[in-house]
């Protein structure tokens, strides 16, 4: 076995460890995967909700919106490739989909974070929404 496949090994289990977590009561990788990829769809509907308040706080700024769009649109480029890269690593695991869930879960979260911290944290204000929690 080569050092470099070791190292994502190691690097990757922190993913399976979340999807377990958060999916204790999957029976099996089948469960695991539908409850991950379920736990993913609600995280982008944070994220979307994000966006939007993030929209409509700068909506005066049609420069800053688009800008916010393009950005938008780079990071699930990025995101998603980034995952299927590891989804790749695992093509002999059955724990592919988890590792591929649990990292655009990751991703996504933290996404939705640096919406918060940057276009609604960043004012004079109170924040519009509360921030959003990075906990596994």
């Amino acid at each position: 076995m080569n050092k470099e496949w070791l190292a994502g090994l190691f690097l990757l289990l922190p993913g399976l460890a979340l999807a377990e977590e958060l999916c204790k009561d999957a029976e099996d990788t089948a469960a695991l995967n539908t409850c991950i990829h379920a736990e993913v769809e609600k995280a982008e509907g944070v994220l979307s909700r994000y966006l939007e308040a993030s929209r409509t706080l700068h909506a005066e700024r049609a420069d800053a919106v688009v800008t916010m769009e393009v950005a938008q649109g780079a990071w699930v480029r990025y995101r998603d490739s980034h995952c299927l890269a590891v989804y790749d690593l695992w093509h002999e695991g059955t724990v592919r989909g988890a590792m591929l869930g649990t990292c655009l879960l990751d991703h996504t979260r933290r996404r939705t974070h640096d919406i918060w911290e940057v276009y609604l944290a960043s004012s004079d204000d109170e924040p519009v929404l509360p921030e959003p929690s990075l906990d596994r």
